[in-house]
């Protein structure tokens, strides 16, 4: 019998018992053995059956793997023999194969088709035939609707305390390589329990979703027949660390809570020199930073890397306390929302402010007495300035881009440096394409979002640490950096009109009516005068946007009428629900004479514009 056989075969000598872990590994052998083989006494006769004991004991192994073990002058390998391969040959991990089922995944929809799955298996490495593929596809095509998920969820990474930023979801979706990941945040709403909030998904490259994926998501949701939930599972998101349940469409089921802050801050380590940085916040002659979390999630984040990492006084960093309500305010990182922040800076105590949005990915910056940096000059100097960063000196800049209602503040860089300048539609997702196609290092817009492709969102954090790197190379104060930077480019006076819960019907009729005006061919080349400023019409057009990387087109982005120095009026429509739409007016006013280069914002556009341009009732983001 097969027991005989086996007994017969053992040495009766005495021999020092196995350690533990080697008895595991023999285990572990003799199973996946078992697996393809009867007995372990049965010899392996063929590399195809090497090839599928090794995976059965979890490796994966290349046609070179398989040549190494299998020469040609090989007969047969014995159950001692396929041990000492396997203590040579590491096991394949899941990053690794989803790496490779993704290459079989052509048009990258999270699905393999049978005809990709055939393609592959029969044309490459040990082929297969038809009929092997058949069998293998009709096994793992539980549904049977001709598709193979490849990117099934068994393995979920959550922040802890359920707390992380937008910007750091995209730095661990990236460092570990997950298939995406799921953010709830309040962002620009309302937190709290009456509040309100947005579900967004983020795909493999750390970034928003395109349309073209959450299109289909919304397809797949309309077809969907039943889902599952598993009410006994309770996770303890205070316990970080890998937590593993027995699920039945998934065992195990692993859910591992991270401390948020320490993929992010080795991430930062690498970016910026934390040398530097620490000399200027806590050395002899360090500046004093206010930096308000305004009870969002980068509390956390500040305190970590600004105060305890870089020396920064703790009473440097306020509001860093997460809370669901955000302490009773509005984080939005603005004049008016940080204004707590404003009162604080005007009194000169501090060298540098800032202000950080609810989930971290936006941020204001001050200089001392309050002096206000508009975001459009934020990504302007960051950008005239990038090779205060380490980051940039070894990858280069390898191009800009500005949503297009920021001001052309980034445009007369992009120009004086010679770097290529990118004009995209609202929305992140626009800056990824370009990142992923090696054509964009730093972007920015006018609602307080600045990053670079270090990830694939906006960062608020990076953005302040690259301001403090500026100010640490330079030994400047924030006033003195920008009013250098407005002498050497020139200064874009830009600010925005909010008419809110506008009539939804009057607001489409006015925009019709305004672009029927601008597409009159009498329009371009008119001159419009107020004070001692003369501005011609160059471009009168509504904004449409090819992706230079997939040719994708994003039409009736907004109406845009470009003077011929620069200077810019845009007008869009958002919103059409119960509470009425909102007009959204951005002035762009360009100049270059150095002694009117330094007058208020809000006082210059007033003077400089058009009669026609009356603000009337409104709310200001200047």
């Amino acid at each position: 019998s097969q027991l005989d056989n086996e007994v017969k075969a053992m040495s009766f000598q005495e021999s020092p018992r196995p350690s533990e872990e080697d008895e595991a590994f023999y285990m572990q052998c003799r199973a996946a053995y078992l697996a393809v083989f009867r007995s372990s006494l049965t010899n392996i006769t063929s590399k195809q059956h090497l090839c599928r004991v090794l995976q059965q004991a979890g490796r994966n192994p290349s046609s070179a793997t398989l040549n190494k073990y299998w020469t040609a002058t090989t007969s047969k390998l014995n159950f001692d023999d396929f041990c000492e391969i396997l203590k040579h040959e590491e096991k394949t991990e899941e990053s690794e194969l989803m790496r490779v089922f993704k290459k079989m995944d052509v048009n990258g929809d999270g699905y393999i088709t049978h005809s990709e799955l055939e393609k592959a298996l029969i044309t490459r490495g040990e082929k297969m035939t038809k009929e092997e593929v058949n069998a293998i596809f009709s096994l793992a095509d539980i549904n049977k609707d001709g598709k193979l998920h490849y990117a099934e969820i068994n393995h979920l990474v959550i922040g802890h305390n359920g707390i992380m930023s937008t910007p750091a979801v995209s730095c661990v979706i990236r460092k570990r390589k997950a298939v995406g990941g799921i953010i709830l945040t309040a962002s620009h709403n309302p937190g709290g329990p009456n509040g309100d909030f947005g579900i967004k998904y983020n795909i493999s490259s750390g970034g928003p979703a395109p349309e073209g994926i959450t299109n289909k998501i919304f397809e797949i949701s309309k077809s969907l027949q039943e889902y599952h939930i598993c009410p006994d599972l309770k996770v303890d998101l205070s316990k970080i660390g890998k937590q593993t349940f027995e699920v039945d469409t998934f065992k195990p089921f692993t859910v591992e809570i991270v401390d948020s802050v320490d993929d992010y801050a080795e991430m930062l380590r690498g970016i910026f020199d934390f040398a530097a940085l620490k000399e200027l916040l806590s050395g002899a002659n360090h500046i004093n930073v206010r930096l308000d979390a305004m009870h969002g999630v980068v509390g956390p984040y500040v305190k970590k890397i600004v105060c305890e990492e870089l020396g920064s006084p703790a009473n440097s960093a306020v509001n860093c306390v997460p809370q669901e309500d955000f302490g009773g305010h509005h984080p939005d990182p603005n004049l008016t929302y940080a204004a707590d922040l404003v009162k604080t800076m005007k009194g000169g105590e501090y060298d540098f402010g800032a202000a950080f949005d609810g989930d971290g990915d936006r941020n204001m910056v001050l200089g001392k007495h309050g002096f206000f940096v508009n975001p459009s000059d934020s990504v302007a100097v960051i950008a005239a300035n990038i090779k205060s960063i380490p980051y940039f000196q070894k990858t280069g800049v390898k191009g800009l881009a500005r949503s297009m209602p920021t001001s052309g503040a980034l445009d007369n860089v992009a120009k004086t440096l010679q770097m290529d300048l990118y004009e995209t539609p609202t929305g992140w997702k626009f800056f990824g394409n370009l990142m992923d196609a090696g054509k964009l290092s730093l972007c920015g817009e006018e609602s307080f979002g600045t990053g670079s492709d270090h990830i694939r969102e906006k960062d608020g954090l990076w953005a302040v640490l690259a301001w403090l790197s500026i100010l640490a190379t330079r030994k400047q104060s924030v006033e003195e950096i920008m009013k250098d930077h407005w002498q050497k480019f020139g200064r874009n006076f830009f600010t925005r009109y909010d008419y809110e819960e506008v009539d939804s019907d009057a607001a489409n009729k006015m925009m019709k009516d305004l672009e029927a005006a601008m597409f009159d061919p009498s329009f371009k080349g008119k001159k419009f005068s107020s004070g001692d400023k003369t501005y011609e019409v160059a471009i009168a057009d509504n904004f449409a946007y090819t992706d230079p990387v997939d040719g994708s087109v994003s039409k009736n982005q907004g109406l845009r009428i470009i003077f011929s120095d620069g200077s810019r009026v845009i007008f869009r429509l958002s919103g059409t629900g119960s509470a009425g739409a909102t007009i959204r007016l951005y002035i762009d006013s360009y100049e270059k004479d150095a002694q009117k280069i330094y007058q208020d914002p809000q006082v210059r556009t007033e003077r400089s514009n058009p009669s026609w341009l009356d603000p009337g009732r409104k709310k200001i983001r200047q």
